[in-house]
This record gives C-alpha cells, structure tokens and sequence, in this order.
C-alpha cells in the first residue's frame, strides 16, 4: 500500500511538472516572438523545488524512524520546498501575465 501512495504522490508532482514546463514553453515563445525579456529561465526553479519536494514526499515522507527530529524534518522539507516553489511560480506567473497583458510601463 505504501507503494500506491507514493506512486500517486509522485505521479501527481509529475503532472504539476509538466504544467509548469508549458508556462516555460509560453515564457520563451514570448520573448522569442516578441523580443522582451520573459525571465522563462527562472520557471526551471520552482519545477525543481517541486520534484525535488515530490520525490522527497513520496520517498521519506511515510518513513518513521523514531527520532522525532528526523521525522519533523522528513515531513517539514518538502513542505517548505512546495511553498517556496509556490511563492516562486506565482511572482512569476504574475510578472509574465503582466508583460504579455502589456502591463503599465
């Protein structure tokens, strides 16, 4: 069963991976396009942070050693990882929107 889980866990990250890969594809067909700089490299940062959270999860997450700072730090990285992630993919979210909206200058 823990298995199924972590299969699930992993393949659900994949899909959010491959989502923000398309908002990479969209940055970069921007400013190919268009020629105004899209920042498209920085969205390879929260693609990592969340496989790299994902993987973590579904790894080390159902894994309790009995030290309970081990398993406050097994749970609490990709937690973390996923917020700043989050925080990272929604700045940048928002900054594309706004240059391809033609955003005030």
């Amino acid at each position: 069963m823990h298995i199924l889980s972590s299969l699930l866990v992993v393949f659900s990250w994949i899909i959010a991976a491959v989502l923000i890969f398309f908002l990479f594809l969209i940055g970069r067909f921007y400013e190919v396009r268009f020629g105004q700089k899209s920042y498209f490299q920085l969205m390879l940062i929260p693609l990592v942070l969340f496989v790299t959270a994902g993987v973590w999860d579904a790894v080390f997450a159902n894994s309790h050693t009995g030290d309970p700072l081990l398993d406050f730090v097994g749970a609490f990285f990709p937690n973390l990882l996923f917020l700043v992630g989050g925080i990272i993919l929604i700045a940048l979210c928002y900054y594309l929107y706004r240059k391809m909206m033609g955003g005030r200058r």
